[in-house]
């Protein structure tokens, strides 16, 4: 079926179930950003691939709601298919909730799959809602009647993460939730993130692209631990190394049997923001509840030192990845075609030559220049650029390795540029240097640095949409919280030890985009008689190619940072690499004036 004849039949059966709307969420039982194949229903049903947003249909319309950064994707995909595209995060958007009020009549029904949506996401729904005392059905897997060859859960095996990767025992792990769970006077706490669950078990697998996670869930209580998942994924020896650590299997489709087995004396933590509203409900049914914040996210975003070293070896092992990739790139240009994909699947494979490579962190993005003014690209066979000896290329790729997550973007001259060009290439890096270089208090927020990096593109009348740094999983999750640097107001400190990322960009529609990104841990620096004050250790290394500056537009301070940093990218990663592409390195990394 296409897409208009997927609406039809969704409307035939809300219409049999008398729902007048109904949600189809952009997430998993799990909360996940990335999907598992069986619960792509998003993108199955509305031909929108990218990684955020939700689609209403109601009988009489439909529409898909996302972000800044899929706009011109989404209305590109979303061509001839009956959905329309709802814009976010702009000036006076109007998101799903709100929509649905103001164009159901009162007293209607909306219907929801209560597994794929968090509790929180369902209770502003049904807020808002109440207004005109439309009611939410939960529970509603509507899809499951007309996709027929939906996937079924993967099976790929489950492996532990040694300790010496991991810098941190189970026990140690579990102690620092049993601690949570005293604080907090509760007798269970469930976990349904899977990056969480990945963390604290030290487990890893592959049920996610990308995202070394499991399906799963976890309950932790004062003498036990458990872990719900598809048994047929978990090896003997696997198990046994699991029972040892203390944590009991269960099937992943037996949380509600186990539930229903406890007294209902006991009282249960939740995370409202991660737990899905079908789950809540049976154990609101059930227990007493306690709502908490999930004490996990914000121990596994503060790195220990084993994988802080291990943060330093990956960025290192790209760093010659990537050396090689732009020396083979450049040798090729303008003498034979090289697609984006091309380029794409050769830096995989560069990478892949290294014995701790596992995968991609991300699909990389390979946009040549007016396909890099979307800043989630996705070249296809059917849409891709052939790569031209002019103007801008930008990659924006990463890898898991067994001992670290990487992220990186550059954007790279392939040959001439024009005046504007240049400016943008050298505006982002100034701001990019400007975050790498500040100095900042104890107690800082995310917004409080953010605009060290967008303040030299806001003093030529320019600006970026999407965030300037997220959070990064130490071999897990690239996208991880609690921290985040972007305007809004994020609660979460920035602390030592969090690994998060620091990408200004640009973005012009049909000409160019840039963007330059690399990885930070923030430092404890010193203490005076003005507070505490913390600094950025940058982990990523690669080059930025001096030849795509507009110098001018640099003073002394960023010239002398951008010479040392290509400088130590030469130090580290020269000795790994060919004589042929050591050379040319060297003059790639040769320092700049004005």
């Amino acid at each position: 079926m296409d897409t208009q004849e997927k609406l039809a039949e969704l409307r035939r059966i809300m219409d049999r179930e008398n729902i007048s709307a109904y949600v189809i969420s952009g997430t998993d039982p799990h909360n996940s950003e990335y999907l598992p194949a069986p619960w792509q229903q998003r993108e199955w049903f509305s031909g929108f691939t990218g990684s955020f947003g939700t689609v209403v249909v109601t009988m009489d319309d439909a529409g898909l709601w996302t972000d800044t950064r899929y706009f011109i994707q989404a209305e590109r995909e979303l061509q001839g298919s009956g959905i329309k595209l709802h814009k976010l995060r702009v000036p006076d958007a109007v998101d799903y909730p709100q929509w649905l009020l103001e164009n159901l009549p009162a007293d209607s029904k909306v219907g929801i799959d209560g597994f794929c949506m968090s509790v929180n996401d369902t209770r502003v729904l049904k807020d808002t809602l109440a207004a005109k005392n439309i009611t939410v059905k939960e529970q509603i897997d509507l899809l499951g009647e007309i996709w027929l060859d939906r996937p079924h859960l993967p099976l790929g095996p489950l492996a532990r993460l040694r300790d010496e990767y991991a810098g941190e025992t189970v026990a140690d792990k579990l102690a620092k939730v049993r601690r949570f769970l005293d604080t907090n006077h509760g007798n269970y706490i469930i976990f349904s993130a899977l990056d969480e669950i990945a963390w604290l078990y030290n487990i890893r697998c592959d049920d996610i692209p990308y995202n070394p996670v499991a399906i799963s869930y976890a309950l932790v209580e004062r003498e036990k631990a458990h872990l719900f998942i598809k048994k047929a994924k978990v090896g003997a020896d696997t198990a046994a190394s699991l029972a040892a650590d203390g944590i009991e299997l269960h099937d992943y489709h037996h949380l509600a049997l186990y539930l229903d087995s406890l007294s209902a004396e006991n009282t249960f933590l939740v995370d409202t923001r991660t737990c899905n509203y079908a789950v809540y409900n049976r154990l609101a049914n059930r227990f007493r509840l306690s709502e908490v914040v999930s004490p996990i996210p914000l121990l596994k975003a503060v790195k220990n030192d084993t994988e802080l070293e291990g943060f330093r070896r990956a960025c290192r092992k790209d760093a010659v990845a990537l050396a090689k990739f732009y020396y083979w790139l450049e040798q090729r240009i303008g003498k034979e075609t090289v697609t984006e994909l091309d380029a794409a699947a050769r830096l995989g494979q560069f990478r892949a030559e290294d014995p701790e490579y596992v995968s991609d962190s991300f699909e990389t993005i390979s946009a040549y220049g007016p396909n890099a003014a979307l800043p989630h690209y996705s070249a296809t066979p059917e849409h891709q650029a052939e790569l031209r000896p002019r103007g801008l290329y930008l990659v924006d790729s990463g890898a898991q390795y067994l001992h670290g997550t990487t992220d990186i973007t550059r954007t790279m001259p392939l040959g001439e540029l024009t005046d504007l060009e240049r400016e943008d290439y050298t505006l982002v890096l100034k701001g990019m240097i400007g975050l790498s270089r500040l100095y900042f208090p104890k107690g800082s927020k995310g917004c409080h640095i953010d605009l060290a990096a967008r303040l030299p593109l806001y003093m030529r009348r320019r600006a970026f949409g999407h965030g300037t740094g997220h959070g990064v999983g130490h071999f897990l999750n690239v996208h991880e919280g609690p921290q985040s640097i972007r305007p809004d107001l994020n609660a979460q400190d920035i602390l030592p030890g969090m690994v998060t990322s620091n990408e200004p960009g640009i973005y012009r529609e049909n000409l160019h985009g840039v963007r330059h990104e690399n990885l930070l841990v923030c430092q404890p620096d010193e203490e005076n008689e003005f507070g505490v004050f913390y600094r950025f250790e940058t982990l990523t290394l690669c080059y930025f190619d001096t030849s795509a500056l507009a110098v001018d537009l640099l003073d002394d301070e960023e010239i002398a940072w951008l010479n040392a940093y290509n400088e130590r990218v030469y130090q580290e990663t020269a000795p790994s690499l060919a004589p042929e592409i050591r050379e040319w390195l060297r003059a790639k990394t040769a320092p700049v004036s004005r």
